[in-house]
């Protein structure tokens, strides 16, 4: 297989994966309003959580952290130390 032809396969892929995520967003707010559960948000740099009744409150602020570190495309990050 050519690296365009795996190029293309990959993005294909992406695309799926994104579609599936978006119909299981949707699904899972549909669900959450008709049981009347409260669902926490992200929007722009607030954590919002939304009732079941339509109010909405602001949970907690979001500081951007900037890294000294470039950091390439995949890399995993462990947050815990090992050992």
């Amino acid at each position: 297989m050519s690296k365009t032809a795996k190029r293309l396969n990959t993005q294909e892929e992406r695309k799926i994966v994104s579609r599936a995520a978006k119909k299981a967003s949707s699904t899972a707010f549909r669900i959450s309003t008709a049981l009347e559960l409260p669902i926490q948000i992200v929007q722009g740099k607030k954590i919002v959580l939304k009732e079941a009744n339509g109010t909405t409150r602001e949970l907690k602020k979001i500081n951007q952290v900037k890294s000294r570190i470039a950091l390439s495309k995949g890399t995993k990050i462990c947050l815990q130390p090992k050992g």
